[in-house]
């Protein structure tokens, strides 16, 4: 046995123990003989101590996203308007997580523009003026008419028919003004989203979170009508591969007056 063989031996496994005498010999790093049962132990070893911390980390990132997504589908929903306060410890506790994943959710919110953090009291969740909310929807609009552009000359069967499920969707929800808003949006982000373009869909998609955030005119029953005739007109000019009137429909208002209604 060579001198420095108990030293190794004292950190190893019953196993790696047992298979200390055996006269196998692999190359380090450096070239150098060693045993593959002490090179084994050593980079167990080594790999332990580096995935702990990256490990950790990641579990991390994954409770922040969930209480992000969460406080967002309170937002966006309505459960917590404009101007609300959001308590760092509350929602730690509604969660059952602890208070760092929240700290960190709360500044992936603001800046998503969703929330604002002020310096001795605490973060709240923005409010979007009637001026904000029609640059935001003139964004919107651009944004779904390069969209169009990107999808038409190259959309497929597949995205079709998931359009058109979103479509019918809409077309379900015509006698309730919240479900019907709610699916017109999922038509509009599942169209941006088949563009292919992630920066794109991205800049959409803090564009219509921000908007949430700004006061809601009511939809008729006529302009619901209007608004579902016009998607169905988005998708057959994208089913025709016709990009010019897709973009056309797709930033036409819903009604002369329909600033911020969409």
């Amino acid at each position: 046995m060579r001198p420095d063989s108990p030293r190794r031996l004292a950190g190893r496994t019953g196993d790696d123990a047992r298979g200390a005498g055996e006269p196998h010999v692999g190359r380090s790093l450096n070239g150098a003989g060693v045993s593959p049962a002490m090179r084994d132990v050593d980079l167990r070893s080594a790999s332990r101590a580096e995935a702990a911390t990256p490990l950790a980390l990641v579990r991390e990132h994954s409770l922040t996203d969930l209480v992000r997504d969460e406080i967002e589908r309170c937002i966006a929903g309505g459960k917590i308007v404009p101007g609300a306060k959001l308590v760092e410890a509350e929602w730690a506790a509604r969660l059952q997580v602890s208070r760092g994943p929240v700290r960190e959710a709360f500044r992936a919110l603001e800046q998503a523009g969703l929330v604002r953090n002020e310096k001795h009291r605490g973060v709240f969740v923005r409010s979007v003026s009637g001026a904000e909310a029609g640059e935001l929807v003139a964004l919107r609009s651009v944004l779904e008419e390069a969209a169009c552009r990107m999808l038409a000359p190259r959309i497929d069967a597949l995205q079709v028919a998931a359009l058109r499920e979103r479509l019918e969707a809409m077309h379900t929800a015509l006698a309730e003004e919240d479900a019907f808003a709610r699916a017109c949006e999922a038509f509009r982000d599942a169209l941006v989203e088949a563009a292919g373009n992630g920066k794109l869909h991205e800049a959409y998609r803090r564009a219509v979170n921000e908007w949430r955030l700004s006061p809601r005119t009511t939809q008729t029953d006529a302009m619901r009508q209007a608004s579902y005739a016009r998607h169905r007109a988005v998708l057959n000019a994208l089913a025709s591969r016709d990009a010019d009137e897709a973009a056309a429909q797709i930033r036409m208002p819903d009604a002369p007056d329909d600033g911020e209604v969409r």
